[in-house]
């Protein structure tokens, strides 16, 4: 019997391929996640990709408020009608990516409150969609996606691992993250050809001075994961001019691999890269 005979069953149209479209339909993952996510009664809630409702209808009575968020203008009635019971429920229409909140998150909002953030990402702009969030300006408390499960493992990956990378790296920096549990292909509809899993990422609440330098370098030591870090660092316009003294500064051997550097060694990285900017100019004479 499997877990079909928990599938929720939907009147709503068919899924859309060109929005990466794999509905939620085991009943028993739908209340593990809410379990998870543990919703409060005075909690502002963004739902990124509602659906028909299945995960919105659990959310809507348990917050004070729900943002509903769904690109797909099809599924937009029968999202209405799951939520029309629920007072807390907006319903936005539009693409993620695209939309601007600061107007109807700052409406729910008071002082000091933040926004709690879910969604069952599409597949190919799950990435994008967390990498906007993190790096936007939203007061975000928590955030739990469904993902591909390679993605959550990249996410969440360790350092030395085959699966750390840039993104571990952005995303780590800028939250902690914690990966949840595994959900089955079976569990939706249509049925995805990968496994999918739950994550969460907790951003972190401080803007640094050298965030763009962080990006950057992380970057560059990433585009030749095969190559030392000396030597990935010396094909970039700018860190291929001072690589050794750089790497010397930072008490960084260049030998080492970029996926054998912890997050913290590439934040100090970023620091030292910063300083050693600031006391360049500083110390450049006039002609």
């Amino acid at each position: 019997m499997g877990v079909y005979p928990r599938l929720v069953k939907s009147n709503a149209p068919g899924p859309k391929k060109r929005f990466g479209q794999h509905f939620l339909r085991d009943t028993g993952v739908l209340d593990r996640i809410v379990r998870w996510i543990q919703p409060a009664q005075d909690d502002v809630f963004m739902e990124i990709g509602a659906g028909d409702g299945s995960l919105s209808s659990r959310l809507a009575p348990r917050v004070a408020r729900l943002l509903a968020v769904e690109i797909d203008a099809d599924r937009i009635p029968r999202l209405q009608e799951v939520l029309q019971p629920f007072q807390s429920a907006q319903i936005i229409e539009g693409d993620i990516l695209q939309l601007d909140f600061s107007g109807p998150v700052a409406e729910c909002l008071t002082t000091g409150r933040q926004l709690r953030i879910a969604g069952n990402l599409p597949y190919n702009i799950a990435t994008a969609i967390i990498e906007k969030l993190l790096h936007g300006r939203l007061p975000v408390r928590d955030m739990f996606f469904m993902v591909q499960l390679e993605v959550a493992q990249r996410i969440t990956a360790r350092p030395g691992s085959r699966q750390y990378g840039f993104l571990s790296v952005d995303c780590q920096h800028h939250s902690e993250v914690q990966f949840g549990f595994k959900v089955s292909p079976a569990c939706f509809v249509p049925r995805p050809q990968v496994s999918s899993a739950m994550i969460s990422l907790r951003p972190k609440q401080w803007d640094s001075e050298w965030a763009s330098e962080f990006e950057a370098i992380a970057k560059a030591a990433f585009s030749y994961r095969r190559k030392t870090l000396s030597n990935s660092l010396a094909r970039h316009p700018v860190f291929g001019k001072i690589v050794h003294d750089f790497l010397s500064r930072a008490g960084i051997d260049g030998g080492r691999r970029a996926e054998e550097l912890s997050v913290q060694e590439y934040e100090h990285l970023a620091c030292v890269y910063k300083n050693y900017k600031h006391s360049k100019a500083t110390n450049q004479k006039p002609e």
